[in-house]
């Protein structure tokens, strides 16, 4: 009779276990402010930002450039999303383009003479003209050369005492 019912029970605690892990996981685009657009006005805002990237892009051949490497956790965005990294601190798109949960890329080498940064998330909705975003007044390091960017989003917005106000992301560094 127990071994039956240790049958019945192991499965459901596995499901239940992956069931708890994907609600934390969709939960956590909830730190993010969701924005529609109408058509034109999306146009020309992904317009603008796309020649503000490119102009960023152009100027990595003229500066020295270091490839960083980013790992994205805890976030289900929707399918096809671009995404759009602001660097506050070069006030500058440092990368526009499909969403991926492993990101490679180049980045101006002057990001590493101090390596603290704040950055602005944009998950994109090319489909449904919106935008999911994050920003927050923490400040992290980022820039360590040689070291992997993991980017934990939290399933809510959570008080941060250093900075008396929200965050929803945090960062660690491999």
């Amino acid at each position: 009779m127990k071994k039956n019912s240790l049958k019945f029970i192991l499965p459901i605690i596995v499901l239940l276990s992956f069931l708890l892990i994907y609600l934390y996981v969709v939960k956590s685009m909830h730190v993010f402010n969701h924005q529609y657009f109408n058509e034109n006005d999306f146009s020309l805002i992904q317009t603008d930002l796309e020649k503000e990237y490119n102009f960023y892009l152009d100027s990595l051949d003229k500066d020295n450039s270091v490839k960083v490497t980013f790992n994205f956790h805890n976030v289900m965005p929707p399918r096809g999303a671009i995404i759009e990294i602001y660097s506050h601190k070069t006030s500058n798109y440092i990368y526009i383009g499909p969403y991926q949960p492993i990101l490679s890329f180049c980045v101006k080498d002057n990001l590493f003479e101090k390596s603290i940064d704040s950055l602005s998330i944009s998950l994109v909705d090319l489909e449904k003209r919106s935008t999911y975003t994050i920003e927050q007044e923490k400040t992290f390091d980022f820039w360590k050369k040689g070291r992997v960017i993991n980017i934990w989003f939290l399933p809510f917005r959570k008080y941060d005492e250093e900075t008396g106000t929200t965050i929803g992301y945090t960062v660690s560094l491999d």
